[in-house]
């Protein structure tokens, strides 16, 4: 279980971080002093420079910072060139910048954290520097610090929530071998049990089966066994055969939408679980979904959906305010001592969408 304040559990900072203050006692800052937040994923980093006005000034993009695949050193060598690029981007060279915050993936635990925290400060830049979770970054962002929900489901999934005390809650994210319900890679997974299954005649016929030996190049679909076991077939390229899973489903295979509805519903699970464990000063709660699975929303959301009626939960599907990397910025305004009110949110979604030709998801 995971119950604790955002800073108390996902977070390790390196400085004292300045006194906090009110947007009222903001006369202490400069107009050109910012913040860098960092959504370092297992994919691609992504840095974003922030005024502590709330102005987005620009970002940079850079490969996967994963820490538990690259290691500390190679890990803040890619985020140091994220940095410099994101800061050339800003185009002013009258910028102090105050604090870097990221959000990494790899570092759940407290002594990941602190390992990273540690490299990054080898980077020389002259400001605070703090590390948090991916996840903390992006609830933080969903929501703009604000109390709800976001349901992640990509190659993986997990969930994390946010209640109106503070404490946040976690669900799933077991990996692959342990959890991952709902997931790209789970539903590849089943989509490969079922062809299995048809094949045997321990199941109903499916066009799953065809299609994945067509996708392989397959005799029969048992000859997919070794191709996995071996790992030619990997964890990510299961995930990956998500798509053709939806597209079997949207033909009307039975078997497919089957999956489709397996998988909304444990997605529906995770978020129903977070709900019943925190307290939430809303009438309704927010659930934001985020991932690359949720390009099909359209598909998933109605078994969602259901699972949240049926464990009694007032909610309300919503696209996120901001992306991980504006989360992980709002974080290191936050340690500054800035309040994140409702003014900032307006002037920061105007100027990421001005930036960037409109709001990401």
């Amino acid at each position: 279980m995971v119950e604790d304040r955002l800073r108390g559990m996902d977070r390790a900072t390196a400085g004292d971080g300045g006194q906090a203050v009110n947007n009222a006692d903001r006369g202490q800052f400069m107009s050109q002093d910012v913040v860098i937040g960092i959504d370092g994923g297992g994919t691609k980093t992504r840095a974003v420079v922030v005024t502590v006005e709330g102005e987005f000034l620009g970002e940079a993009l850079g490969p996967s910072s994963n820490f538990q695949v690259l290691g500390p050193e190679k890990m803040a060598r890619v985020l140091g060139e994220c940095i410099q690029q994101a800061l050339e981007v800003a185009g002013r060279k009258d910028l102090r910048l105050r604090r870097i915050s990221a959000g990494l993936a790899g570092v759940g635990r407290p002594s990941d954290r602190e390992r990273a925290l540690q490299a990054m400060r080898g980077l020389g830049f002259d400001a605070e520097y703090q590390v948090d979770s991916d996840a903390v970054a992006a609830l933080t962002g969903a929501f703009a610090g604000g109390q709800g929900i976001i349901v992640i489901a990509g190659t993986g999934s997990i969930c994390f929530g946010k209640g109106a005390d503070g404490c946040v809650e976690r669900s799933g994210g077991w990996g692959y071998l342990l959890g991952d319900e709902g997931s790209g890679y789970y539903i590849g997974q089943q989509a490969i049990i079922a062809a299995l299954k048809d094949l045997d005649g321990r199941g109903p016929a499916t066009q799953l089966r065809p299609a994945l030996e067509r996708r392989y190049g397959l005799e029969r679909i048992d000859r997919i066994i070794p191709k996995v076991y071996q790992g030619e077939i990997d964890r990510t390229e299961i995930a990956n055969l998500a798509p053709l899973v939806f597209q079997t489903a949207a033909q009307g295979d039975a078997v497919a939408q089957e999956v489709i509805q397996r998988a909304g519903e444990e997605l529906g699970k995770l978020a129903a679980a977070v709900a019943r464990r925190l307290t939430w000063s809303d009438k309704v709660v927010r659930v934001a979904p985020i991932g690359s699975l949720f390009r099909q929303i359209h598909v998933l959301a109605p078994h969602m959906e259901r699972e949240l009626r049926k464990a009694g939960v007032p909610f309300e599907m919503v696209s996120p305010m901001f992306d991980p990397a504006v989360g992980a910025a709002l974080l290191g305004l936050e340690a500054e001592g800035i309040t994140i009110d409702d003014s900032l949110c307006r002037k920061l979604a105007a100027s990421v969408g001005s930036r960037t030709g409109g709001p990401r998801e």
